[in-house]
């Protein structure tokens, strides 16, 4: 994590992390390996998958996940949100 640049890699995760996802320090202090994935590759386009599916996930369950992983994580949450609807209308 010592050779990241701020401007670089820093800054335009954390900044992702507090304006689309809503998160901050906290999540950082419990999850500092977060700066250790790409913004590009994982961290954003997993949030948007989750997001899409209306589902909320931790982040070290969201990033650390395969990708087959974090497709059955989101097939499985989906169908948990289902299963809630369902039992409340």
């Amino acid at each position: 994590l010592f050779t990241f640049s701020i401007e670089r890699n820093y800054r335009p995760k954390f900044e992702y992390l507090v304006d689309a996802m809503g998160g901050g320090v906290e999540d950082v202090k419990a999850f500092p390996q977060y700066f250790a994935f790409s913004l590009e590759k994982r961290i954003a386009p997993r949030h948007r998958a989750a997001e899409d599916a209306g589902v909320a996930l931790p982040l070290p369950d969201m990033l650390k996940a395969t990708d087959e992983e974090f497709r059955e994580m989101l097939d499985k949450e989906r169908e948990l949100l289902q299963e809630q609807t369902a039992t409340t209308d």
